[in-house]
């Protein structure tokens, strides 16, 4: 290039010849700049290109793989007829594709040694509950515990209640974990339920109702504190928002009560080698509250505050150390 260049000067004359140098070199500066910074560029993570929009993820949360193909005409909501049958699968595919690859050999290694967790995790069914997401945990690390309400029946209260119960045994007999945490959430369709159970006309006693009832307690106990006129449950960085919100928190406080109830529990209690925990998460601000010690005080946990798992014990609050307080007092590291 710079040789053509040269010879069209030179039959130019001189001014000619030092203009079309001057372009030259600025020509091949953008080059090399262009491709310095494209080398230099953040590298984004690799997916799967799938022919750009005919790809869909389970969600549309970020980094998602390809699970599906794009929408045709479907139900009005962007759903194929047949679809959803096909999603799971889908998503199946995916695991073994892009995943099954990366976690085969810590599996495998859990495979052989047995699972050892050192948490039981009860919360809800309700799928905007990612476990494994908010508390930053993988294969064989949580217990979990999953049901309409995060509810914690008593002991005896019915047979066909003892799911939970089992688990309860088990997570504490066998598998000897150190900590159980009660989960509630925000939006919780079972809180809903339970307010307005009240002004519903009485009928035949579906499974979901007679489920409800273990959650009976917490509504009977925020209605006693609304005719005392003081509040015993309270977000410590802003107002409680609704009454669904109100009694999501309480329900985490009656379910670890609950779970006291259960012998096995109050015994390695009693014995220091287990503890309660509450929490709530608030699905829209993506943000978890734990329960301070000794008070019905839910506080927010910040990305600085150290803990992988942010818990709070349950039952007779212990004297902060010096210098510690509010949230910090609060949590303990796992």
């Amino acid at each position: 290039m710079l040789k053509l260049l040269d010879q069209m000067a030179l039959s130019a004359g001189a001014p000619l010849q030092v203009g079309l140098m001057a372009v030259a070199l600025a020509g091949i500066a953008f080059v090399t700049f262009a491709s310095l910074r494209r080398f230099n560029r953040p590298q984004r993570p690799v997916t799967e290109s799938a022919g750009a929009a005919a790809c869909r993820p389970w969600t549309p949360w970020r980094n998602h793989h390809c699970t599906r193909p794009a929408p045709a005409a479907g139900d009005g909501h962007g759903r194929a007829r047949g679809e959803e049958a096909g999603q799971l699968l889908g998503g199946v595919s995916a695991f073994q594709r892009n995943t099954a690859p990366l976690v085969r050999d810590e599996l495998a290694r859990l495979a052989r040694e047995g699972q050892r967790p050192t948490q039981l995790f009860l919360t809800c069914a309700d799928s905007r509950l990612v476990t494994s997401m908010i508390t930053s945990s993988g294969p064989g690390d949580l217990f979990t515990v999953r049901n309409v309400g995060n509810l914690v029946p008593p002991p005896g209260a019915d047979a066909a209640c003892d799911s939970v119960g089992a688990a309860i045994e088990y997570a504490v007999e066998v598998l000897r974990v150190g900590s159980i945490t009660v989960c509630g959430h925000s939006g919780c369709g079972a809180m809903q339920a339970l307010l307005g159970s009240s002004s519903a006309p009485p009928g035949a006693q579906t499974p979901l109702a007679r489920w409800l009832r273990h959650g009976r307690p917490g509504l009977a106990r925020m209605e006693r504190i609304g005719q005392l006129g003081r509040g015993e449950v309270a977000l410590a960085d802003r107002p409680v928002a609704d009454d669904v919100e109100r009694l999501a928190l309480i329900n985490v406080m009656q379910q670890l009560e609950h779970l006291m109830a259960h012998a096995c529990v109050a015994r390695r209690v009693a014995e220091g080698r287990l503890v309660l925990h509450g929490m709530f998460f608030h699905v829209a601000e993506a943000q978890a509250y734990v329960l301070e010690p000794g008070s019905g005080r839910f506080l927010a946990v910040r990305p600085d505050d150290g803990t992988p798992v942010a818990v709070c014990a349950a039952g007779p609050a212990a004297a902060p150390e010096p210098g510690k307080g509010g949230v910090t007092e609060a949590l303990e590291a796992i």
